[in-house]
């Protein structure tokens, strides 16, 4: 497999996480921060946690686990170092080791199931073997890392036995019946890290495997498109995968899709449509679930459905005048994709809203949605009552509620007056009142509610039908993050004249949605300083950042800096100690204080840092009869010192290392010829005894001739 067909397979769908860009030289360093307090988040997302999380389960004679790291620079962790499995004996507290390091399998292991091509093993061999081509933008690497990540542990989940290959699983065979144990997963690198491990529930060979029924399997069938629906919050603790099944004759089933279906939405409910091909036979379908280990569940009662054949039936739209009083023209709305379904149409009317019909228009195409009918004269007043008959080419006839035509009145409706609203927020919704004084016209026949969400946008109605009432309720979903809503109302008279539109109420809307997360995309750690710069949260209501950080292994965050400053994105910690880890993340808020998602933390390391010996002289002389150089030194600090080294460059060549010289000597006579008009560079410097190297002192000399 190569680089070409993992970025043809992972990045169609994915791109990956974590880069490094260079912080810049000329960044101002900011003024010192107020001392820091320590902050409890609400929802607290990243305090101390196991880094894994276990799920295990007795199949059979053996006990299954499977592990999940928590974050992608674990899994990067695992597969790099591997992961220490320990079963723990419940009643005597016995720990032993079942394996000593999990790794993913070699390459060469492999090979057989991508000669299959299966899709799991594929894309988790080429997440762990294979180094993608990621893109040189660091927010775009940055994604493309993280999703990397998150699809190789959902391949990890789609197969227990890929799970296994890729280290993320393990089979323990020694497991004895009567017995109950706990199970320890942690990284071969925790220490290094200060990484918790993850503490399996209890097992044992005895506990029950009763897989449920799935019981509440349901369909709604439109036309010739069934859709299956199963609510799954109370199964996600048993099945992570589901597969439905069909059939026409109740005795065959074949799945409806090729790979088992998973659930995605927040709701907790599968829902997918099948198509009935026909519309004469009953479908029978049935579903099961699967587990993490792949364990098939029991099949559900098996669900009948046939396709429904039904057209809606048209409405009339509107009756206008014409230029002869004596006519009306009467459009109605109808797909013109069931057109097909129709014959004809036919117009009637009545001086009665239930009285006896007689037809005003006979046998109008079915492509053809207007029509033009001769007004009837009522007895009294001015209103007939007309009705539109839909002719299928099955013989079925569709027809209208009768509608009142009001005819000799000329004059629109007045203009709707004093517009009045409020909201009232329940949960992601808002509830709008509306509200104005009613008309004064005698022939009202009812309002219409308009409403737009941006400034120059278009109105839409908000009432599908008139309403006669001065007061309407609206529901506007406030994670769409519009600022404002507008609504205007509209009067319209029995002759379907409409008024022009009120004065616009503008209302503002309740802002819930929190800022999008700021990201922190570079860093850099150098003697006694972190270096942090940001990518700033993208809403434009954003008031503030506030920076936190944590020195691990503690749990809690404390706040260093709050930015009101919304542009500014560095910053420079000097309060470090060296050899430490240090965890930075970053939360926005906007003008009404809501809060975003914490920014993924960082965790640095601080080095050692450099100590400076004093070196009271170095100093180089020239021995004339032999033309070597003696060098000499005196300094202080010998208590910390291991031993001193000497570095040495001629001219034009690169300075390098000569002698490692005891800690206790204080001169050092160099073995070589010194050459005329040359210049020689010496250089000392002290390697301490914690490991790292203190600054340097430098001596020149030249032989003159």
């Amino acid at each position: 497999m190569n680089n070409s067909f993992l970025r043809r397979i992972l990045f169609i769908a994915l791109a990956a996480i974590l880069g490094v860009v260079e912080v810049s030289n000329g960044q101002s360093k900011p003024a010192p921060a107020a001392k820091p307090k320590k902050y409890n988040m609400s929802n607290e997302k990243m305090e101390a946690k196991p880094s894994v999380g276990i799920v295990v389960k007795a199949i059979q004679n053996r006990i299954c686990l499977r592990w999940i790291p928590v974050m992608q620079s674990y899994w990067e962790f695992g597969h790099r170092d591997g992961y220490i499995v320990e079963r723990i004996n419940v009643k005597t507290k016995q720990r032993v080791v079942i394996s000593n390091r999990v790794m993913p399998k070699r390459p060469a292991d492999w090979q057989s199931f991508l000669d299959k091509k299966d899709r799991n093993y594929s894309l988790l061999y080429a997440a762990l073997y294979e180094e993608p081509e990621f893109s040189n933008d660091p927010i775009t690497q940055i994604n493309e890392r993280r999703q990397l990540f998150h699809f190789a542990l959902f391949c990890a989940d789609m197969d227990f036995q890929a799970a296994c290959m890729a280290g993320l699983g393990l089979i323990d065979s020694t497991a004895v019946s009567g017995e109950r144990y706990q199970y320890v997963v942690s990284h071969k690198s925790a220490a290094r890290y200060k990484l918790l491990p993850g503490i399996s529930m209890e097992v044992g060979l005895g506990d029950a495997n009763v897989l449920p029924d799935i019981s509440n399997f349901s369909g709604k069938v439109g036309g010739k498109v069934v859709t299956l629906l199963t609510p799954t919050a109370s199964l996600r603790q048993s099945y992570n995968q589901y597969q439905i099944e069909r059939s026409d004759d109740s005795i065959h089933y074949q799945s409806i899709t090729e790979l088992p279906i998973i659930v995605t939405n927040k709701l907790d409910t599968l829902a997918i449509a099948d198509t009935l091909v026909r519309e004469d036979t009953f479908y029978y379908y049935r579903i099961r679930g699967i587990t993490v280990f792949q364990e098939k569940g029991p099949y559900s009662s098996p669900l009948r459905v046939k396709a429904k054949t039904s057209l809606p039936s048209p409405e009339i739209y509107a009756v206008k005048e014409t230029t002869d009083k004596a006519m009306l023209e009467v459009q109605w709305l109808y797909k013109d994709s069931l057109n097909q379904y129709i014959d004809h149409y036919q117009i009637v009317g009545s001086l009665e809203p239930n009285g006896s019909f007689i037809s005003l228009k006979d046998s109008i195409p079915a492509d053809q949605h207007l029509a033009f009918i001769k007004a009837m004269v009522p007895t009294s007043g001015f209103t007939f009552f007309i009705k539109l008959r839909t002719f299928t080419k099955k013989g079925a006839v569709l027809e209208t509620l009768s509608m009142p035509v009001v005819l000799a009145d000329d004059d629109a409706p007045a203009q709707p007056q004093r517009l009045t609203g409020s909201i009232k927020v329940e949960g992601e919704q808002a509830i709008v009142t509306v509200s104005w004084m009613a008309n004064p016209d005698a022939d009202l026949f009812g309002y219409y509610l308009n409403r737009r969400d941006r400034d120059n946008g278009q109105f839409h109605r908000v009432n599908n039908s008139f309403i006669t009432q001065t007061t309407l309720t609206d529901t506007i979903y406030l994670r769409q993050m519009q600022k404002y809503v507008y609504y205007t109302v509209k009067a319209i008279d029995m002759l379907f004249k409409e008024s022009i539109d009120s004065k616009v109420l503008i209302l503002k809307v309740p802002d819930i949605n929190p800022p999008t997360s700021p990201l922190i995309d570079s860093f850099a750690v150098e003697d006694k300083k972190i270096f942090l710069r940001w990518t700033r949260s993208y809403s434009d209501d954003v008031q503030k950042h506030i920076l936190y950080r944590k020195k691990l292994p503690t749990t809690a965050w404390e706040e260093v800096m709050t930015l009101t400053d919304t542009l500014r994105n560095t910053y420079v910690d000097s309060n470090v100690v060296e050899k430490s880890l240090y965890a930075y993340t970053l939360i926005a808020f906007d003008n009404d204080q809501n809060q975003s998602e914490p920014a993924s933390p960082v965790v640095l390391e601080t080095p050692y840092f450099t100590q400076n010996v004093d070196f009271l002289h170095f100093t180089s002389v020239l021995d004339t009869t032999e033309y070597r150089v003696k060098l000499s030194w005196e300094c202080k600090q010998t208590d910390k010192i291991d031993n001193f080294l000497i570095y040495r460059s001629s001219q034009g060549k690169e300075l390098a290392f000569v002698k490692k010289m005891d800690k206790n000597n204080r001169e050092w006579r160099d073995l070589i010829e010194v050459e005329p008009n040359t210049v020689y560079k010496y250089v000392i410097r002290a390697k301490m005894q914690e490991g790292y190297l203190s600054g340097w002192k430098e001596t020149e000399i030249e032989l003159k001739p």
